[in-house]
């Protein structure tokens, strides 16, 4: 009887010895190797992800910066060949002219700069004197009025044709530093107080690089009193469409 135990358990011994040579992965081993298969899946999907969003923000950037518009820089002159309309008069009894440019389809105005009113309010002895500046010398109430009618309402350049002097570093000196004011219909304009448009040697200029006029006879004023521009007496203070 004692022998047929023995063989048995050796029997049992010898199946348990095959199975564990069989190679099976236990279940722990399983789990552990299903987790580190799903990270890499999901770590692989994370960086796709990643790129094409990338990708799609660069292509979102290009296009974006394809389609800016610089447009014309209306602080420079935009060149225009004007001609001239019939005259006609303000209602202060001073001449304007339109203009045409048929070639650039644009519109414009222009008066002459000595056709200016004096009107009360302005300084005494207010006006441009024969060397073409304003007077009275740094008096900022020394302002001279205009009246026109554009052809149109619209958005014009405002173009002025004038020097600097060369005393007292004028050259290097702002519009602000001139006290060189625009208004449109009682209303500032701005005409960029940081810039110097002026040259030593007489040219057109912008005095503002965008005024909206109405079509209907505006009143613009201006004034330089501070280190004086010498404006040209011979010339027109032209408004161009935009």
């Amino acid at each position: 009887m004692k022998k047929v135990k023995i063989l048995a358990s050796l029997a049992a011994l010898m199946t348990l010895g095959l199975a564990a040579c069989t190679g099976e992965t236990t279940p722990t081993e399983s789990g552990t190797a299903e987790a580190t298969s799903q990270a890499a899946s999901q770590a692989a999907s994370s960086k796709a992800a990643s790129q094409a969003a990338s990708s799609s923000k660069a292509a979102s950037s290009s296009k974006a910066a394809s389609s800016r518009s610089t447009g014309p820089d209306y602080t420079q002159v935009i060149a225009r060949t004007w001609t001239d309309g019939t005259p006609a008069a303000n209602s202060d009894g001073k001449n304007y002219i339109p203009l045409t440019d048929a070639t650039a389809n644009k519109v414009g105005v222009k008066i002459k700069i000595t056709d200016y009113t004096v009107e009360t309010g302005a300084a005494d002895g207010t006006g441009i004197d024969s060397n073409g500046k304003v007077v009275p010398q740094n008096d900022h109430n020394a302002i001279l009025t205009y009246k026109i009618t554009a052809p149109k309402a619209g958005d014009y350049q405002m173009i002025m044709r004038a020097k600097s002097s060369t005393s007292n570093n004028a050259l290097e000196k702002t519009l602000g530093d001139r006290y060189f004011k625009v208004t449109l219909n009682g209303q500032a304009v701005d005409v960029g107080d940081d810039r110097v448009p002026l040259t030593a040697e007489t040219a057109d200029f912008v005095a503002a690089p965008t005024i909206h006029l109405t079509g209907s006879e505006d009143t613009f004023t201006f004034t330089a009193p501070d280190y004086r521009p010498v404006f040209d007496l011979n010339s027109y203070i032209t408004f161009s469409e935009h």
